[in-house]
Order: C-alpha cells, then sequence, then structure tokens
C-alpha cells in the first residue's frame, strides 16, 4: 500500500541521519516501524507486574529443562 504524506524537509534530513539511511522512503520507514517497536515496548513495561505468576509452570520449565542434553 502507498501514501502520500507531506513532511518538511527538515524532519526528513533529521529521520535520514538517525537511520543512517540516504532513501527517503526507506528511512521514513525505519522510523515508522521502530516508533511501532517503542511503543510495544512502552505497553509490555506498563503491563509488568500485572501479570499473574504462576511459579508452577517455572518449576515445569526447570524440570523440563534437567531432562534436555543442553549444558546447565
Amino acid at each position: 500500500m502507498s501514501i502520500t504524506i507531506d513532511i518538511p524537509a527538515d524532519e526528513i534530513d533529521a529521520i535520514k541521519k538517525l537511520t543512517h539511511l540516504e532513501s527517503d522512503s526507506e528511512a521514513i520507514l525505519r522510523a515508522a516501524r521502530e516508533y511501532m517497536r517503542i511503543i510495544k515496548l512502552r505497553e509490555l513495561k506498563f503491563a509488568s507486574g500485572k501479570v499473574e505468576f504462576d511459579a508452577g509452570s517455572l518449576n515445569m520449565a526447570n524440570l523440563e529443562l534437567g531432562e534436555t542434553m543442553f549444558p546447565q
């Protein structure tokens, strides 16, 4: 999908410098993806401490790891 947006040249230049990309479209795409990643991280951070933790699951995982051939 394509979209046309007006972004001031100085802002595009700043985005290109931050992303280290020469192409306007690639730099804008990288900046948008990074923005979405940061928002998801903020949401995850906000959710931390609000998720109930089941210690039984951790014990089960430790038992399963003990049965593998991976070094501990």
